[in-house]
Formats: C-alpha cells, sequence, structure tokens
C-alpha cells in the first residue's frame, strides 16, 4: 500500500510549471479522495509523433497512484480547429488515435482497459452541454477565445474561437479532479480556471508535462517535415536513419534533439520498466499483465549494475558506461565520456525496442490499417 506522499511523489513527478502550492494540492486532493480522476484530452488531428510518449507514460505513474484515468478524444475540437477537413475524416482520425493509444499503452506493459476511453462527441452533442457552452460564450470576449492558443489568435474563422469552451466543459462533464496535458495547454487551462466558476463549476487541478524537441532541435510538430520527427510506425532503418541525422552538437546542451529524446521519453520509460521489475507499481496492480509479448526490461547492456536506466558505449572505446539518470548521462556527454555517434546509436536501438510491439500491432490489425487510409488520405 501506497502512502499518501508517495502517490503524490508518482502524480507530480516529471511535470512542468509545477508551484509548491500545486504539489500542496495534490497532497490534499490524495488525502481527501481514494481514487481522483484525471483525463488526458487529445485532439485526433495530424499523425501523432514519438513525442505522445510523454504524456502517455505519464498515465502509468496516475496509475500507480491510484487515480481513474481517462483518454479523451477531442473529435468536436478537432472538427473545430482544423475545419479544412470534413466530419468524416476527423471520425476516422480518431479511431485511428484510438487504435494507436492502446498499441502505445500495451508497448509500455499497460493494457488498454486499464483506463477508459471516452470520446468527446457522446457528451457534446447534449443539451445540457449546449446550454452550457452559450452561458460561457455570453461571458467571454472575443479575446478571451484568442488568448487561450495561437490557432484561435490568428484566425478569422469562428469554429477555433469555440474550442476553449470546448476544452473546458470537458473538465465537469467528465466529473474531473484533474486535467492533465503538455505545456502548450497552459492558457487553456487558464481559461478554466477563470470561466468554470462563472458559469456555477468548481475549479479543478491542473498539470502539465513538458513538451519535446523535434530531432533537428526545434519544436516538434506534426505539420514539420517527416526528417524531423519519429512517427510511431516508422520502421528500424527509418528510425536509425533519422537518427543518425539528429541534431547532437558535440558538448552543446542547445538545440538537441537526441538529448530531449532521452530525456522525455526514453529514461522515463526505461525507469517504469525497473521499477516495474522492481515491485514498485504501487496501486497499479497487475502492471505488466494482459500485454502483448515484449522486451519491457530497461535499456541497459547486461553487465549495467540494478539501478541503472540506459547504457552508452563509451567513447574511449573501454566498453560501456551505465546511468541511474538524465543528469549523470548529460554530465557525461558535456565532459566527453559519451559521443554524439555512441548516444544516437544506444538511442535508435532503444527506440526501436520501444516501437517494435507497436509496429507488430499495426501489421497484425487489417482494420487499423484500413482506418488509416480514410484518415491520411
Amino acid at each position: 500500500m501506497a502512502t499518501v506522499q508517495q502517490r503524490a511523489e508518482l502524480v507530480t513527478r516529471c511535470l512542468e510549471h509545477l508551484h509548491a502550492s500545486g504539489e500542496e494540492a495534490v497532497v490534499s486532493l490524495l488525502s481527501e479522495k481514494q481514487k481522483p480522476r484525471v483525463a488526458w484530452d487529445t485532439a485526433p488531428t495530424g499523425k501523432p509523433h514519438v513525442g505522445y510518449f510523454v504524456p502517455l507514460t505519464k498515465l502509468i505513474d496516475f496509475l500507480r497512484a491510484g487515480l481513474e484515468v481517462v483518454v479523451y478524444y477531442g473529435d468536436v475540437y478537432a472538427f473545430l480547429v482544423n475545419y479544412v477537413h470534413p466530419m468524416e475524416q476527423v471520425a476516422h482520425r480518431t479511431a485511428y488515435y484510438k487504435f494507436l493509444v492502446s498499441a502505445i499503452l500495451d508497448a509500455l506493459g499497460v493494457p488498454s482497459s486499464a483506463v477508459r476511453h471516452v470520446q468527446e462527441s457522446s457528451l457534446a452533442n447534449t443539451k445540457d452541454w449546449f446550454i452550457d457552452l452559450q452561458k460561457m460564450s455570453a461571458a467571454m470576449t472575443q479575446q478571451d477565445a484568442r488568448d487561450t492558443m495561437e490557432e484561435v489568435a490568428r484566425t478569422d474563422r469562428l469554429s477555433p474561437m469555440l474550442c476553449a469552451i470546448q476544452q473546458t466543459l470537458s473538465e465537469p462533464y467528465l466529473d474531473l479532479d484533474i486535467q492533465f496535458g503538455g505545456v502548450d495547454q497552459r492558457y487553456l487551462f487558464l481559461h478554466a480556471e477563470k470561466f468554470l466558476p462563472v458559469i456555477g463549476y468548481r475549479k479543478r487541478l491542473h498539470l502539465m508535462s513538458p513538451l519535446i524537441d523535434g530531432l533537428d532541435g526545434q519544436k516538434m510538430s506534426s505539420s514539420k517535415p517527416a526528417d524531423t520527427k519519429i512517427e510511431f510506425l516508422d520502421d528500424a532503418e527509418t528510425v536509425e536513419r533519422k537518427i543518425s541525422g539528429a541534431a547532437c552538437p558535440d558538448r552543446d546542451l542547445a538545440g538537441n534533439g537526441i538529448l530531449c529524446l532521452l530525456r522525455h521519453v526514453l529514461l522515463p520509460v526505461s525507469r517504469l520498466w525497473l521499477e516495474r521489475t522492481q515491485g514498485k507499481a504501487y496501486l497499479n496492480e497487475g502492471e505488466g499483465e494482459g500485454v502483448s509479448p515484449g522486451d519491457r526490461r530497461p535499456f541497459v547492456s547486461e553487465d549495467a549494475p540494478g539501478d541503472a536506466i540506459f547504457s552508452v558505449p563509451a567513447a574511449d572505446g573501454s566498453g560501456q558506461r551505465h546511468f541511474s539518470s538524465y543528469e549523470h548521462l548529460e554530465e557525461s556527454f558535456l565532459e566527453q565520456k559519451i559521443s554524439p555517434a555512441g548516444l544516437k546509436a544506444a538511442t535508435a536501438a532503444a527506440l526501436n525496442r520501444l516501437l517494435e510491439p507497436i509496429r507488430r500491432n499495426y501489421q497484425a490489425n487489417e482494420e487499423w490499417q484500413r482506418i488509416e487510409k480514410l484518415a491520411y488520405p
């Protein structure tokens, strides 16, 4: 049985912009409620890239802390913000996202059934929701909507200006205690904190995960060239080629796409797997069961010590260097104890091992393949 403090540490680790007041609010919530509900929202627009590992890995922390986890597919939001695509195509993209999210969770070692999957349209197309949308619209200015995200700030269309209301209303209609998203959701979360009380609902807690840079060391985006990001269904050779060409300047942390990928994706996954082997799944009993076969050991060589989560060939050719934290790896990189070439090789090998179950899942699923052609023709 995990203590409240242990549960709070699981909930709050690896988050961005979490201040002491936020940590205290998490402790208070866990003290008052045995199974708080948290949702991660995703809008089914472009094809997801491996940056999605960041929030989906975090969902396992929430499960271990005893939270009820909801994956919320914002299909109405996706149509409103990406209005050039018809509703029918958004529906296919929603199905694609569901297949992919389930496969990612399986690859991480958690069955899809461990979380609740909810589609926005199942809630938003109701009388009560529409009434609340009208109430919030009447309470807002156009600038309130424009302040929430870049797509709204620069558009002359009406539909994207409704997106903030759509996401905000998901909180009471899902009966959430926590909404979780990337740091790019910050102003949407502030919108919810401001306007939910105006129409009679309580504020919820908001937690944010980091966003990872692309392989070019710049912000990763689904709209950027393919070689700047790894997609979940990239084959092993493509992953190796992209990693080989990624930005990893020697002794330079700025604009280093490889270090960013290690810090926010591969090392957190490896740590989760190590903890699972140590029996530290806490309240997520049965973690690792009911999933497809796969190598879910930490990304380390056979001679690694028990606390290691990543191994990289030493720059001097003396064998492997083993790391139990990102900070230790970064320090060794700056001291040239590991080279960019060695780091890239270890990164490509680890990433391919992580992606392999997802690729197998896709190849075995004819319906997923059919949906992909309709979602992304």
